[in-house]
């Protein structure tokens, strides 16, 4: 496994599969921030407590700016990262919650590289 610290992914070949580059990857350290997902509002608006509850560290960062065109947060999107150490944790967790949600699974699939099956 590797870790690009350009985009905060992990990945488990030659390239970062957000910026297909290879000379920002690394063996991970306990604390880079991974990215764990990429979700819309309402979604982010579940994850958050659920990270919280389990005691799993975590940053979210909006992404847009849909609220300083008077669009509010429901338009925007929400990326969240936990430290190395603790993301297969979440990952882990979230997918036993969201086993029958398509877009969660795809989130954590797309922030970690995979392709959908």
């Amino acid at each position: 496994m590797l870790y690009c610290e350009r985009c905060n992914r992990l990945t488990e070949s030659e390239r970062c599969p957000g910026c297909e580059s290879s000379i920002h990857l690394r063996a991970p350290q306990a604390d880079d921030p991974v990215l764990l997902c990429t979700v819309r509002y309402i979604l982010a608006t579940m994850i958050e407590p659920l990270l919280e509850e389990e005691k799993i560290p975590h940053s979210k960062v909006v992404l847009g700016s849909s609220a300083l065109l008077g669009g509010g947060s429901l338009l925007e999107n929400y990326s969240f990262y936990t430290p190395y150490d603790a993301y297969m944790g979440a990952v882990e967790m979230l997918t036993g919650i969201f086993a029958e949600d398509d877009e969660v699974r795809l989130a954590l699939r797309e922030a970690a590289g995979l392709k959908e099956t």
